[in-house]
């Protein structure tokens, strides 16, 4: 996406306090879009297909729950605008990716000191569905998302006992 020419997804809603579950199933379907919120009520999303979809989804939803909601098409009204919100995109998915490394070389510490493989595995899988979830939201293709990859798949083979993952890296320096 072009920062300038980005399109962007307001869903405006209300929902009504009780019952509660309502409320905090749009805001959990929000976060897992990882929509930023502009004001209380007010959440926003790059526009694509899956981002129109989903929203005009969770804009029925609202609706069916006794709520009101709008869905609005929007361009900032200048380019600085657009990119502080690209910038907040960016910055969101950088933190899951951060620790998605954090996390991941942790792992091979413990398994230089002799930790059990298989609890590690199962760790870097947990690990790993954080990475797809942080992916996911990576509208704006975060530089750090190709790094957290690397290092997940060099864990891997790490906790495999594939031998050095360094080592089987390719020109590229990404494990196979």
């Amino acid at each position: 996406m072009d920062v300038g020419k980005t399109r962007w997804l307001i869903l405006i809603y209300q929902l009504p306090r009780e019952p509660s579950r309502h409320r905090v199933a749009v805001w959990r379907k929000l976060k897992t879009l990882g929509a930023l919120y502009l004001q209380d009520g007010a959440a926003v999303l790059p526009e694509d297909a899956v981002t129109r979809e989903q929203l005009e989804w969770l804009q029925l939803k609202v609706r069916e729950s006794g709520g009101d909601a709008t869905l609005w098409e929007s361009l900032p009204n200048t380019v600085a605008e657009d990119r502080e919100l690209i910038e907040a995109f960016r910055v969101s998915c950088e933190e899951v990716f951060r620790k998605v490394i954090e996390e991941a070389e942790r792992l091979r510490r413990r398994a230089a000191l002799g930790s059990d493989g298989a609890s590690l595995l199962d760790e870097l899988g947990k690990i790993e569905r954080e990475f797809r979830a942080g992916r996911r939201r990576d509208y704006f293709r975060s530089p750090l998302r190709d790094e957290a990859a690397s290092i997940l798949r060099e864990t891997r083979l790490v906790l495999r006992g594939d031998g050095d993952a360094a080592g089987s890296a390719d020109a590229d320096g990404v494990a196979g």
